[in-house]
């Protein structure tokens, strides 16, 4: 799904390590398989339009992990992890016990599949994704405007990507480039769209 909604950025990849056996094996958690499909939703819903809208998305975003909750739970019986592979992991043993009896590949594949299958037909209704322009904002140190500038994306809750010229003279020479020689910064690069300077500077 991170590739289907062109996310970027690996570090995404990284957020479901936790959802194994439950959370940490802490198997009365949800099944990893909802936990990250509800991260997921979250991503997809992703909106940073004026207030309305912001309230709208998060509004659906809940609506449809809400869906996916109940779908799941009324095909499974329960959305407890071990309500689903019955063997406790905090027994001696019980993880191993689990790996060995090809819960993972007769159940837990299953419950994958279905989440996987869930998201896309939520996915359809949605419409087709649009990742959120990367934002790159070019600095110098010590420089107020550029100060102003992250502190206004990061209210607006616009992710960014700060490029600073100290200790990068090809920073300091893509700075000169993209304000015409006049050195002037910050300068916020999104969409393709340059937009020099920020609140006077």
């Amino acid at each position: 799904m991170w590739e289907t909604y062109g996310l970027t950025g690996e570090e995404l990849l990284w957020s479901g390590t936790a959802f194994t056996g439950g959370i940490g094996g802490q198997q009365q958690a949800p099944c990893g398989a909802i936990s990250a499909a509800a991260i997921c939703l979250g991503l997809r819903h992703y909106q940073t339009a004026d207030k309305e809208r912001l309230k709208q998305a998060r509004f659906e975003g809940r609506q449809r992990a809400g869906e996916l909750v109940k779908t799941f739970s009324a095909k499974f019986g329960s959305i407890a992890c071990f309500d689903l592979v019955g063997i406790d992991f905090s027994k001696p043993g019980g993880y191993q016990q689990f790996q060995e009896s090809g819960i993972s590949k007769e159940k837990c594949d299953r419950y994958v599949q279905f989440v996987i299958e869930t998201l896309f037909r939520l996915d359809s209704v949605i419409g087709p994704a649009k990742s959120p322009a990367q934002v790159i904002i070019y600095t110098i140190p010590g420089c107020p405007f550029c100060s102003a500038a992250k502190k206004d994306l990061e209210d607006r809750g616009v992710p960014y990507q700060e490029l600073s010229t100290e200790g990068h003279p090809e920073i300091a020479q893509e700075v000169m480039r993209l304000s015409g020689g006049t050195g002037i910064v910050p300068i916020i690069v999104a969409g393709g769209e340059v937009t020099v300077g920020f609140g006077g500077g």
